[in-house]
């Protein structure tokens, strides 16, 4: 059986996770980082020549490095995308705390206008 969402949302210590939040997209901005800027340790010049030197090796050779290049950009703009995509889930969190805060005083405030209301009736009632 499932459970409801509003113990699962009760049961995050959300006060521990908006605390850890910052170190958290700090860390993966690091990651993200270090994972754009390693470099491939083996260069082509380094490499043994192919036996036969033809147009085609080094054509394929050209199209391969032409794809590495791609691929580097493309984990470039996803570091930078997870990056930005940490920082607004930090934010979201954040956020979250802060309406978590807000429905705690509009349900006492909506709690005690209740009572006030019962007893405002309860004097009309047995009013004389």
């Amino acid at each position: 059986m499932a459970l409801p969402w509003s113990t699962l949302v009760k049961a995050i210590p959300w006060s521990d996770v908006i605390a850890k939040a910052p170190d958290i997209a700090q860390g993966a901005r690091k990651l993200w980082q270090k994972a754009a800027q390693r470099t491939d340790t083996t260069h082509p010049e380094d490499m043994p020549a192919p036996e036969t030197a033809s147009g085609l090796a080094d054509m394929r050779l050209a199209e391969l490095e032409g794809r590495l290049a791609q691929l580097n950009a493309r984990q470039q703009e996803t570091a930078e995308l997870l990056a930005a995509l940490a920082a607004q889930n930090a934010e979201l969190v954040r956020l979250g705390d802060n309406m978590r805060a807000r429905l705690g005083r509009l349900t006492f405030a909506c709690a005690f206008l209740t009572a006030g209301l019962l007893g405002l009736g309860l004097l009309l009632i047995l009013r004389p």
